[in-house]
């Protein structure tokens, strides 16, 4: 059984891994790398998302740049 996401209510700029099953509420990130077989929530604003295998994000926000899917799943929810 997968464990419930992290809740991290502090803003997040410049480059942001994320390494266990999260949420962040206020994101204004240039990269955001998902880890393998990690989910994570998001809210606000990248420049560059990056996936591994078997992460899955949801995103709820705008991406200014690029997304690079090396075997995940993305679901973005624009504003």
């Amino acid at each position: 059984m997968k464990q419930q996401l992290k809740i991290i209510h502090d803003e997040m700029v410049g480059v942001v891994k994320v390494k266990e099953d999260s949420q962040l509420n206020k994101i204004a990130a240039e990269k955001v790398i998902i880890d393998e077989n990690v989910t994570a929530r998001l809210f606000g604003s990248v420049k560059t998302i990056i996936l591994k295998k078997g992460a899955k994000l949801f995103f709820h926000g705008i991406v200014y740049g690029d997304i690079k899917n090396n075997g995940g799943e993305i679901f973005i929810f624009s504003k």
